[in-house]
């Protein structure tokens, strides 16, 4: 039987794992941190993302976690609508709706679906060493793990990336985000709604999840700090860039535990020159880091992880599968992460004269063709 290693436990690396060993597979995971599927925010589930669920069995365990997104506002900063969207009709054309769910509970889905597959923990992997066929992934404390295949789903910061290209490729988007998950108050705000708030250099979305829990998320220009992701004062920090915007924007901050709140940069790459070195692939984040204006981040992963059990499926050898894989996957998601900068980009200008033409151009655009903008099949 064939071997993998997977590094990375997040979501690119449960779904291949998964993928895998339904190609019989033996998998194995390593993960850096002390306990695997905790931690994140929020993120949005498109139907590609969603056939991609389907397809491991897992669709509706997803669906309960969420309700569908109905509809999408759009206003300035001073509360005047923008446009409105029909976003009812992702599922009226897709037969799958467009849901917004908390990353741990999809966690938790891809968790409970994995059988026979080794998960190792605070286990991080420095680097890896070819061996003819086969490879060794390095491990911190000196140990060498020699597989058949070498899965890199360790994130946008990939140390396997790093040696693969002997580079870092990442680029700075130029703006900052800091994003939470909150229960609000009953009827605060409306389900299946998405709102977003358009400012000069800075925006304010909130997702309704379900029920009254919501994911949000604000943005704003200026320089990148290395400051920890997760930490008490990021809170009192949103709410002063946040807190005079339009309602609810403080009532979702305030209602937001320190946990829950996550502060990042934005970064993305130009297409990689390459996703393969042998026996060693990049997947998810490690591959493509997009900035999360298509919100396609966690379902670009599902389809890696898929693309990668479908490829080795038809052929059966690794080098041949892995060719293959790196063809559709650069294919692919070289076109989603440039779409997703431009509209970033729009969606950060600063300068008055743009602002106010992008909030015009708002207006004016045809619904119907806004929402083609954010169309990944």
């Amino acid at each position: 039987m064939k071997q993998a290693l997977v590094v990375g436990g997040g979501i690119g690396g449960l779904a291949a794992a998964l993928s895998l060993s339904r190609e019989g597979i033996q998998c194995r995971i390593l993960e850096r941190n002390s306990s695997l599927g905790v931690g994140g925010t929020g993120l949005t589930l498109w139907p590609n993302a969603l056939r991609r669920l389907d397809r491991l069995g897992l669709l509706e365990k997803i669906l309960a976690h969420a309700s569908p997104l109905k509809s999408g506002e759009i206003y300035d900063g001073q509360n005047r609508l923008l446009s409105r969207v029909n976003l009812a009709a992702i599922e009226e054309q897709s037969g799958l709706p467009l849901i917004c769910v908390r990353r741990t509970d999809l966690y938790s889905v891809l968790l409970s679906a994995l059988e026979n597959v080794d998960i190792s923990t605070g286990a991080i992997c420095t680097g890896y060493e070819p061996r003819g066929a086969k490879v060794a992934a390095l491990m911190d404390g000196g140990e060498e793990i020699e597989t058949d295949l070498l899965v890199a789903a360790d994130g946008i910061r990939s140390r396997i990336r790093s040696q693969m290209l002997r580079e870092d490729p990442l680029v700075y988007a130029g703006w900052m985000t800091w994003r939470g998950v909150a229960e609000l108050p009953e009827g605060t705000f409306p389900a299946g709604l998405y709102r977003e708030f358009f400012g000069r250099g800075s925006r304010f979305g909130i997702f309704a999840i379900k029920n009254d829990l919501v994911y949000w998320y604000g943005t704003r220009n200026g320089p990148h700090d290395d400051r920890a992701p997760v930490d008490p004062a990021h809170k009192q920090e949103a709410l002063s860039w946040f807190g005079g915007w339009p309602a609810p924007a403080r009532i979702v901050i305030d209602a937001t535990k320190p946990e829950d709140l996550v502060r990042t940069g934005v970064f993305d790459t130009r297409p990689l020159p390459r996703w393969c070195d042998g026996p060693v692939l990049l997947l998810g984040d490690a591959a493509h880091p997009m900035t999360p204006d298509l919100g396609q981040g966690a379902c670009q992963a599902l389809e890696d992880a898929l693309s990668l059990g479908e490829c080795l499926q038809r052929s059966g050898s690794i080098p041949v599968a892995l060719a293959s894989y790196e063809k559709l996957g650069g294919e692919r998601t070289g076109p989603l992460v440039a779409r997703s900068r431009r509209v970033g980009r729009m969606r950060q200008w600063h300068h008055p004269l743009l602002a106010t033409f992008r909030n015009t151009l708002m207006s004016t655009i045809p619904p119907g063709m806004l929402l083609k903008l954010f169309n990944t099949r």
